[in-house]
């Protein structure tokens, strides 16, 4: 399967066969993970695969009660290193830098003073392993896989569920199987709808 086609084919899938995933695969699918770009090549990310039916259980109880998840062959934890600490930082780090032009030096202090400081720099480090997830998700359509990113979860008992040290937040799950069905037909905005040449006029 070419790229073009494996973009096609990429679809959100909540319902899986009960077929297991081999590792082969699954040490594929982690190492496009690996390869996928970082902000400023920090590598932030970490990645946890999880197969424990009761550990899937109660990471779906805690992703809104979405119980689908849990009958995935595969979950896999989208964690972030949380150890980068904003209020940390002298005024010429270049991550302080970048995130006062970004965001506004006003919010940046905000963050900075927040007093739960696990909160304030899960807030930062949101975005850490979603490249990666884009990248994971393709190379499993390239093995006849489906995956669902999920972003509704209480990220703080996830985290105590997969017993992470306190420097690692677990931002996202990425349930991963052989789908019952193949992939529907998806609407799409047209490409005047989602881009500009130059200036939005």
């Amino acid at each position: 399967m070419n790229l073009k086609d494996t973009l096609l084919n990429r679809r959100s899938c909540r319902e899986f066969l009960d077929k297991e995933i081999s590792d082969d695969i699954l040490i594929e699918i982690l190492n496009s993970a690996r390869l996928a770009p970082s902000g400023g090549n920090s590598q932030n990310r970490v990645f946890g695969i999880v197969k424990d039916e009761k550990r899937k259980y109660d990471l779906a109880k805690v992703a809104g009660k979405q119980m689908w998840i849990a009958k995935a062959p595969v979950v896999i934890a989208c964690c972030a290193d949380i150890s980068w600490d904003i209020a940390d930082q002298p005024e010429d780090d270049f991550g302080l830098i970048v995130n006062n032009l970004r965001f506004g030096k006003d919010f940046v202090k905000y963050l900075s003073a927040y007093e739960d400081r696990a909160r304030a720099n899960t807030f930062v480090h949101n975005g850490a392993p979603l490249i990666s997830c884009a990248y994971m998700s393709l190379v499993a359509v390239e093995h006849g896989l489906r995956s669902c990113i999920v972003g509704y979860l209480d990220t703080e008992k996830a985290s105590k569920i997969l017993e992470l040290p306190d420097n690692k937040v677990c931002l996202f799950l990425m349930a991963i199987g052989y789908p019952v069905a193949g992939p529907g037909v998806k609407s799409l905005k047209c490409l005047d709808e989602i881009s500009f040449y130059e200036t939005w006029e």
